[in-house]
């Protein structure tokens, strides 16, 4: 089939303008007070003949608290100059080198100035600081009322809202990018020189709020907005900030970037909030990218309706956010919108749906292990719907986390954020020429790694005992599951050289880090034949420990532990909030299994998670356990000491680092330092451990884009479609890419056979030719024993890895440390003024000269490709074919469509 082209959100209905109008850029000397000052003032006529344009005197009237100029028009108006406020095309439009807000009255302008002419710019002043509550802002400032429409060229936009003109009230220039704001709120991105999309977004301003007071800086690269409601809005072109400020890192790099603060009261309904508009153009539909992974993994973004939730990594979110997180999202039309990563109580949504759930509904809520089988798999897809979603990309920075439809872990934790006394919303904004150029913009202002990943983790497979062993691996069983992999490689002529990672329960006990004696009676021994066989060895760890063992104890009486309240009665979480079926049988289930350790007789030391004590937290294991807490120097240094000397006890290479996300903390956590955000905890998760160590894997991320080794998918399915299986594979592959995660380890192929799930023929076959170009190959269940059609598949691609990959591999590694370069790319990456390349989700390209178009749809035996911009030829095949075209390629079982560049 072909890849699908979802259908973008409907574009706001617009009324068309009643009027041409044209402005003449002014370029005044500005002098002592009482000097005039020169601007060109265009006539826009309603017939849309020339304009007729002629300087207008602006005198300085005063110098603001920081020394800016304020500018007031001045002189009589013409007849025929000037409108009267009635929306009939015939108003002004006067452009300064500052934006420009109405006054209600000529107050000392000059005889015969119009109201509707009357034109003011001041200065921010501590009137306007963040926080200031609306009756105060009125009694200090001077208020602005209606005025002429300000009408322009492309970006000086008039909206129609009930049969109301709104009009923009001020500007921010940031180099080639002009921000214009309205007095609803909204706003206007656009380039100077009126190239490209104009990107639409809008501050959350109540509706009917009006504006209090506009200051604007007379070098229009900042402005203030104060509205009755008391939501705040300051503009500033990233160039303007200083580099003593460590609070606008994030940011200061974007080249013509504009960065945004809304300011809102504590009880503002949504919080401090910003909405970007997904698509303003029905003809040239913008697509979008970045952001999460999500359960349901759909490409591009706003083909989900993703429901506005917490923004922080997790494992299966109330709302479908995964593991693997960042804060900011690109368009194909070249938008970037990059949120502050440091944002308090940061909520996100993209396209999230419009029908309103009934009074009484069950919540979305956040579950671990067999809980998720009674949970759907999020976000939805907006096609599958009857209703569209909203069509706004949605960030709100809230008081607190408290929302009754969306249950989650830090709605019982405290941070400093909870002192504040107001709301503060930062997000920079820019627009580049395409996708590809924003999200290189992206990643300029992003951490980059120090070294590539080790030569073992991408160069052979990685083979886990996982998905074969589960919980029930043994010495034998791993010996066993390598000599088979040794037979099977020899037989195929491929030279070992792979990672052999023992998975979960190589412990006596969770946390332990020692092994179990019963399962694993000479692990040195065992270690020592497998390096012998060429493998290197890793195994599975975790930030836990469990409740009893020697190692909680210790560190209890350290104080390495996170603390807690006391956490809800069994009871009390079943009937959580106002559960529905769903969520209480699966919370129900899960206490039982927790309790009774059910199935019995997978090892020893199961159960006793029932009734949780203080700093104890439910995971999906069945055992009491606590978490280390990342914010003590101590508990680093303690956990990664214990780690080493692991590792030089019995021989091992590196670990594979799980769970880190911060779902995974006691009711009403409490660390040694108050953590600021919930990623905090997964970043020094990341940064004071596994980063300590060269081989090694993690699949929690957000911010922590110079770690040097592999960043897992979250655990997927072993089923075809896009929740969660083979389909959402290469989404997750390119969201990785424009978050600025190149170096991602896909995961198990075959998936993780949960829920009695086991692959067939085909779709081992598939997966296996879908992850063999990626920058890392992962196996647990071995295809030889799905099938020998498996198997051949499996080898072939393997092989073709071989040939075209691994030898570029080294090149596309440096690239991407050095500049966080995707390695596996999406199509738009190549040409991206190809509108053809921005939905396609079942393609990626490698470097610039490799197209990889692997079959994801279950019995197909064709499949249609598209080649971008270029020449190209198969793979194997001496025809050369032309770009900017699609293609029908044969596909059957054994083979994967590969293209390679012609030079």
């Amino acid at each position: 089939p072909p890849p699908s082209s979802s259908p973008s959100p409907p574009s706001p209905a617009r009324a068309p303008p009643t009027s041409r109008a044209h402005v003449c850029p002014a370029t005044p000397t500005l002098a002592g007070d009482g000097a005039v000052i020169r601007a060109r003032v265009v006539r826009a006529s309603r017939s849309g003949t020339a304009p007729r344009a002629r300087e207008r005197r602006v005198r300085r009237v005063g110098v603001g608290v920081a020394g800016q100029t304020c500018a007031r028009l001045v002189g009589g108006a013409r007849a025929g100059d000037g409108g009267d406020g009635d929306d009939d095309g015939g108003g002004a439009a006067v452009t300064t080198p500052t934006p420009v807000a109405a006054s209600n009255a000529g107050d000392g302008a000059g005889a015969g100035v119009r109201r509707s002419e009357v034109v003011r710019a001041t200065v921010a002043t501590a009137g306007i600081a963040a926080g200031v509550g609306a009756e105060r802002a009125r009694r200090h400032a001077t208020p602005v009322g209606a005025t002429a429409p300000m009408t322009a060229s492309k970006g000086v936009t008039t909206t129609r809202e009930g049969g109301v003109v709104d009009v923009a009230i001020g500007r921010v220039v940031a180099g080639d990018t002009v921000l214009d704001v309205r007095r609803n709120g909204g706003m206007t991105l656009f380039k100077r020189d009126g190239s490209g999309a104009a990107q639409t977004l809008s501050a959350g301003v109540t509706a009917g709020a009006s504006v209090v007071r506009a200051d604007v800086l007379a070098n229009g690269r900042e402005m203030s907005v104060l509205w009755s409601d008391g939501t705040m809005l300051r503009a500033v072109a990233t160039m303007e900030l200083t580099t003593e400020s460590s609070e606008d890192a994030w940011c200061r790099g974007i080249t013509d970037g504009v960065l945004l603060e809304v300011n809102a009261p504590l009880d503002a309904l949504h919080g401090a909030e910003l909405t970007i508009n997904l698509c303003d153009d029905v003809e040239k539909k913008s697509h979008w990218y970045g952001g999460a992974h999500t359960l349901t993994q759909l490409w591009p973004m706003e083909r989900a309706k993703i429901e506005t939730g917490p923004l922080y990594p997790f494992d299966h979110g109330p709302n479908g956010v995964g593991s693997v997180v960042a804060t900011h999202w690109v368009s194909s039309s070249g938008a970037l919108v990059f949120a502050d990563p440091n944002n308090a109580m940061l909520h996100f949504g993209m396209n999230s749906p419009t029908e309103s759930r009934a009074r009484g509904s069950a919540p979305r809520y956040f579950g671990v292990g067999i809980q998720n089988l009674s949970r759907p798999s999020l976000p939805v897809e907006e096609s599958t719907t009857p209703a569209r979603g909203d069509g706004v990309l949605r960030l709100q920075s809230r008081a607190n986390y408290s929302d009754a439809g969306m249950l989650h872990p830090w709605q019982n934790i405290r941070t400093e954020a909870d002192m504040r006394s107001s709301l503060k919303l930062r997000v920079a904004v820019a627009l580049e020429d395409d996708a590809r150029s924003a999200t290189r913009e992206a990643l300029k202002q992003l951490p980059k790694p120090d070294a590539v990943p080790a030569d073992a983790l991408v160069y052979k497979p990685i083979w886990t005992t996982w998905a074969t062993a589960h919980a029930d691996v043994t010495q034998e069983s791993t010996l066993s599951f390598a000599k088979e992999i040794l037979a099977a490689q020899k037989a195929a002529s491929f030279a070992n050289g792979s990672i052999i990672e023992i998975d979960d329960r190589w412990q006596c006990l969770y946390g332990e880090l020692d092994f179990d004696a019963k399962k694993f009676p000479d692990p040195k021994g065992m270690v020592k034949q497998l390096h012998d066989m060429n493998f290197l060895v890793t195994v599975w760890v975790m930030p836990f420990l469990q409740e009893g063992s020697p190692a909680c104890e210790e560190a209890k009486r350290l104080g390495y532990l996170m603390e807690g309240s006391q956490p809800p009665t069994e009871v009390g979480e079943i009937f959580n909030g106002n559960a529905g079926f769903g969520q209480i049988l699966g919370t129900a289930v899960k206490v039982v299994v927790d309790r009774v350790d059910w199935p019995p007789g997978h090892w020893e030391g199961g159960g006793g998670g029932a009734d949780l004590q203080p700093g104890q937290f439910r995971w999906w294991g069945t055992q009491p356990v606590r978490g280390i807490d990342f914010t003590n120097e101590d508990a680093c240094e303690w956990f990664v000491s214990r780690l080493k000397h692991l590792q030089e006890d019995i021989g091992l290479d590196g670990f594979k680092f799980d769970a880190g996300e911060p779902c995974f903390m006691p009711y009403g956590a409490r660390t040694r330092v108050p953590l600021k955000t919930p990623q905090e905890y997964s970043q020094l998760y990341v940064d004071k451990v596994v980063s300590k160590f060269p081989i090694s894997e993690v699949r929690v991320a957000m911010g922590t884009n110079n770690y040097r080794g592999l960043v897992r998918m979250g655990d997927k399915d072993t089923v075809w479609g896009t929740n969660n299986g083979l389909q959402s594979l290469i989404p997750t592959l390119l969201t990785s890419a424009v978050m600025g995660y190149p170096f991602t380890l896909p995961d198990i192929i075959g998936g993780n056979a949960y829920w009695g799930q086991s692959p067939d023929s085909e779709l081992m076959a598939r997966w296996a030719q879908a992850s063999a170009f990626m920058p890392a190959v992962q196996y647990s269940i071995p295809p030889w024993q799905i099938s020998e059609d498996a198997q051949r598949a499996s080898d072939k691609a393997l092989q073709m890895r071989e040939t075209l990959l691994v030898p570029r591999l080294k090149a596309l590694m440096e690239d991407a440390r050095d500049r966080l370069e995707p390695i596996c790319q999406p199509l738009w990456w190549l040409t991206p003024d190809d509108p053809e390349t921005f939905t396609i989700d079942d393609q990626f390209a490698v470097g610039r000269d490799i197209i990889v178009a692997p079959v994801v749809y279950k019995g197909a035996s064709y499949r249609r490709v598209y080649l971008p911009r270029g020449s190209w030829r198969e793979y194997e095949s001496a025809t050369v074919l032309n770009g900017e075209r699609w293609i029908t390629v044969a596909a059957p079982l054994e083979k994967l469509p590969v293209f390679v560049r012609v030079s």
